[in-house]
Order: C-alpha cells, then structure tokens, then sequence
C-alpha cells in the first residue's frame, strides 16, 4: 500500500473514532452553588412571616429562589440538549429524554405522592379538587405550585430549545411575549376580587395560569440566552444592564409604593404597570436576578474543590429532592401549628400560634426546619443513587414496584369512593336524595345511578384485588439500602 492511501486509511480511522467518542457536557460548579442558595431561601419563605421577610428587604435576595432556579432551568436545558446532540423536533422529543424527565422528576414526585396521602388520611385533610388536576398534592404543602411548572417544562423545553438555536432573539422575545399575554388575560378577564377570594372557577383558571410554565418563560430564556455567553461584556448581552437597572426600579417601587404614589401621571403610569404586571416573580424582576447569575458565574470556579464545596455541591444536585421533602415537612409544621393554614394553604403567624415571647425565635425555627428539609431530601437523593448502584434504576426494584402496587391497591379504594360521589352528583342520585330522602327505589331518575355505581364498585375492588395480587405474587429481591 502507498504512503499515500495508508495515509488516506489513517485519517478514515481517525475521524471514526473521533465520531464514536461522546463528548462530555461540562459541569459548572456555579449552578449548584445557585441552586443550594436557592433551596435556602426557599426554606426561609416558609418558614418566616411576610412582615418578618418584608422589614428584612427579602424582594432583594430571599425572594430571588425562583428566578434563580428558572434561569438555571434555562442553562442547563441548553446545555443539555447541546450536548445530546439532538437538532430536530423529532430527535429531541424522543423516548430517552422523556424516559430521562420521567426517572428524574415524576417518580420522585409519586413517592412524595404516597406521603401525603398517607399524612392526609392521617390529618383528615385529604383533599382531592380541581387543583389535584395541576399537580397540587392532596395533603398540601408551601411550594407545591412549583411542581405544576416543572412538569409543564418537560413538554415545552425541546421546542423551546430548537426554537432558540434558530432564531435567539426572536425566541427570547416570545418568551416575554407568553408572561405578557397571561398577565393581560388576567388583568382583563380575571382582575382581583374585592375581598381576595376568587369564585371557584376562576379562581382555578387563575392558578392555571400562574403555575404555568409559559407564565416563567422569561426567566427560562434568559437562561437559554445566557447559556451562549455570560460575558456581560459581550455586545450580545448589550440589554443586561438596562434590564437590570428597570428591574431594580420596579423591585423599589414594589417595595415601597414611593413611584405608584406620585400624584401625577408618571405615578399613574407606574401604578398601572404594576397593577398590571402582578406579583414579584414576573419579567419586571428577573433583570436583576440575571445579574447575580453572572456575577456567580464568573466569580465562582467551575469545578469543586474542598470539602465545603463538594458539600455545596451535593446539595445543588440533591435540590429537587431536598425541595420534595421540604414540601412534604413544611406541610406537617403548618397543620401542627395551624389547622386552617394548612387548610387554606397560608403562612401562618408563627410567633403567636406558639406563644413566643421574642421574634428571635425565628432564628431556630428556621435553622430546623433547614437541618430537617436538608437532611431529608439528602438521605432521599443518596437512597436513590445508592440503589441505583445495584445495576437497575431505583424505580426498577421489586420492592419499589410492590410499594407502588400496594399504593395502586389503597388508591383504588379513594377513587371508588370519588366515582362515586361523581355519579351521585352527576346522575341524578344527589338530585334524589335533596327532594325525597336517602330512600329511593329504582326508576328513570335512580336507575342508571345505581347501575354505574354498581359497576364501579366492581371495577375498583376489582382493580384493587389484582394489585394486591401482583404486589405479593412477585419475586423478591434484596432491599438494595
């Protein structure tokens, strides 16, 4: 063979194995640091008073939790995509990713899932509505909306993403576009009751709305914009510094009304953009949150080193769970000291439902909380990781698949009783009850009632014999912890 076409040979060899080799994403130790600070504060908002967070300035620093997360949500859905190698609708909605969401985010969630209802049977506060349908846990608990947000992400993210990597900007507009049409929507259609309290169905509408992910979408692309370049240097980032500086306007004025109250049309026109753009996790704001993600960006190293920082770092990749656990906690500290804040899914008044003699009380209170949300979430992550060590997702174990069916079985028996309520309501046999007593005898108006809740109840036992079953009919395995 010739130099030439050994050569030739040499480079084919060459470019194969350089297409065989997967190129690693890169770790930025910065996003966890984001994330564990994020998961602090969001401890925090729970577990303090909105006077008590309100004289401490928290629009500033402690309400930034979830710009900090949607922006890193932005990033790291760029650079997870990028880096997939995925280019086209089809290749990135594809099995893996889908099976990827569902193994990170949904099944962690079903076992969070499990222990509310157990807690709600528990309490007596099961609650299933309207909102169960927008992810809402029927024992609740402070930051369950957020979950509503993180599974819409996962449907919308791949066309996002393509969208951005064809046209940027244009995409980056749509995403102020999307908050700006939802909050015209309820400007419009649903403005504020007059004593707070909206109607049933509205009231489910507007929190459709506001845990919606379109609603967050600015955060989100400022994360995807970001990820092309934090160099606030950059001509590209040109908008960064006026944007911060509008937001620290606004952050203000929503702060201290002192622009709103002008008595001349200036004041009228801030009062109005702020009636109009509501509450403080809105595009008017995340400005300023960008700016503290450069910052961290570029003033913290990329990868972790040290003790502390690998500590930092576990919590940043544990943060999901650790936000699971503090919603399923935080719920049973505020149905311990307030029933109807747990009911009505409120902050409750710490300082007198526990007869605290100073409001430095808070400063435990918190730190417990924080040791038990942290702690828990952790020992959740490890477990979970610590399984997975086993050869097989610990989704994948027996004994994770008989807790579901077990779970299956319990649940089949709460939705025989909510089938039947449906039936009774919608089929005549509520309508019977009101006008002529419990005792009725079968004709046109009681018959079908009867027969579906007959059929149901068969249904359900049914449903619920076969997982018990299948729950004690599998081969058993070793518990992996």
């Amino acid at each position: 063979m010739s130099d030439p076409e050994s050569l030739a040979v040499l480079d084919e060899i060459e470019i194969d194995l350089e297409q065989t080799v997967e190129i690693e994403r890169p770790y930025f130790f910065q996003l966890d640091v984001l994330k564990a600070i994020a998961i602090v504060f969001v401890v925090m908002d729970h577990s303090l008073t909105w006077e008590i967070k309100g004289a401490m300035g928290s629009t500033f620093w402690e309400r930034l939790s979830i710009p900090f997360f949607l922006i890193v949500m932005g990033f790291n859905l760029a650079y997870s995509f990028k880096y997939s190698g995925a280019t086209t609708l089809r290749e990135l909605y594809s099995k893996a990713y889908f099976k990827g969401k569902i193994a990170r985010y949904v099944f962690p969630f079903a076992v969070l899932y499990m222990g509310s209802i157990v807690i709600g049977l528990y309490t007596g506060l099961l609650n299933f509505n309207e909102h169960t349908l927008l992810g809402f846990l029927p024992f609740w608990g402070p930051g369950n909306w957020f979950i509503a947000l993180l599974f819409g992400s996962i449907v919308v993210f791949p066309a996002l993403y393509w969208l951005f990597e064809k046209q940027p900007s244009l995409t980056l507009g749509l995403c102020f576009l999307a908050e700006i049409i939802l909050q015209a929507i309820m400007y419009l259609w649903f403005p504020y009751p007059p004593y707070g309290v909206y109607p049933p169905l509205e009231g489910f509408i507007v929190s459709a709305i506001r845990v919606s992910v379109f609603f967050f979408l600015p955060a989100i692309g400022l994360g995807l914009w970001l990820s092309k370049g934090y160099d606030i240097r950059d001509q590209r980032n040109w908008f960064i510094i006026p944007y911060f500086l509008i937001s620290a306007f606004f952050m203000f004025d929503y702060v201290t009304g002192f622009f709103r109250s002008m008595p001349n049309g200036f004041g009228y026109t801030i009062a109005w953009i702020q009636n109009f753009i509501r509450g403080d996790y809105t595009l008017l704001f995340y400005g300023y949150a960008a700016v503290l993600f450069i910052v961290t960006m570029i003033n913290l190293p990329q990868q972790a080193s040290g003790r502390a920082q690998k500590y930092v770092q576990q919590v940043g990749k544990a943060s999901y769970h650790i936000l699971l656990f503090q919603i399923f906690w935080m719920g049973i500290v505020y149905y311990w000291i307030s029933i109807d804040a747990a009911t009505y899914h409120y902050i409750p008044d710490f300082a007198v439902q526990l007869g605290w003699s100073t409001e430095l009380m808070y400063i435990p209170f918190y730190l417990l909380n924080l040791t038990v949300s942290f702690g828990g979430g952790l020992l959740w992550y490890k477990a979970e990781k610590k399984a997975e060590k086993t050869g097989k997702p610990w989704y994948q174990h027996v004994w994770m698949r008989r807790t579901g069916l077990l779970f299956s079985a319990i649940m089949s028996i709460v939705l025989m009783g909510m089938s039947l309520e449906l039936i009774a309501e919608y089929m005549g046999l509520n309508y019977w009850a009101e006008h002529y007593g419990s005792f009725f005898i079968l004709n046109e108006v009681t018959g079908p009632g009867v027969m579906a809740s007959f059929f149901a109840i068969l249904f359900w036992i049914g449903f619920c014999m076969a997982c018990l079953y299948k729950a004690f009919s599998i081969d058993d395995d070793e518990f992996p912890l």
